[in-house]
């Protein structure tokens, strides 16, 4: 199978992702023309060409990235609209400390540099039932 053949069934496959979900859509449609940009970049055999193309793929999937996550929690506020029963249970800590110093003596140089961070992230959904809205 030659590159191109391959090129055309990838082309496919994403763009079935892409309409049937509305969480991979965005980062697929990217991801499909990042291919065929970087490809066209890296033929051309310039660096500078290359690097430029990486940085916009770069900014391409972080906003990508955050349209993915808005779809992500708009398909979870559906969920839970339409459930009968919803259990959410979310954790979030960020903490971090850092210090560094420096001292001397006259004689000697004291370099000194230390840090600590703690994470905890825990996000559950449970979602039962499915509400029927009836038409009165």
């Amino acid at each position: 199978m030659d590159t191109n053949a391959i090129m055309v069934v990838f082309e496919k496959a994403i763009m079935a992702m892409a309409k049937s979900t509305p969480i991979i859509g965005p980062v697929a449609g990217v991801l499909l023309d990042s291919a065929k940009d970087a490809e066209t970049a890296s033929q051309s055999g310039e660096l500078s060409k290359l690097t430029e193309e990486a940085k916009r793929q770069e900014i391409s999937l972080h906003m990508a990235k955050i349209q993915a996550q808005v779809a992500q929690e708009l398909a979870i506020a559906h969920r839970i609209e339409n459930a009968e029963e919803v259990e959410i249970e979310e954790y979030y800590e960020g903490s971090g400390k850092g210090r560094a110093g420096i001292g001397t003596d006259g004689v000697s140089v004291d370099l000194s540099v230390g840090g600590e961070g703690r994470k905890v992230t825990k996000r559950v959904y449970r979602f039962t039932g499915n509400r029927r809205q009836e038409n009165t």
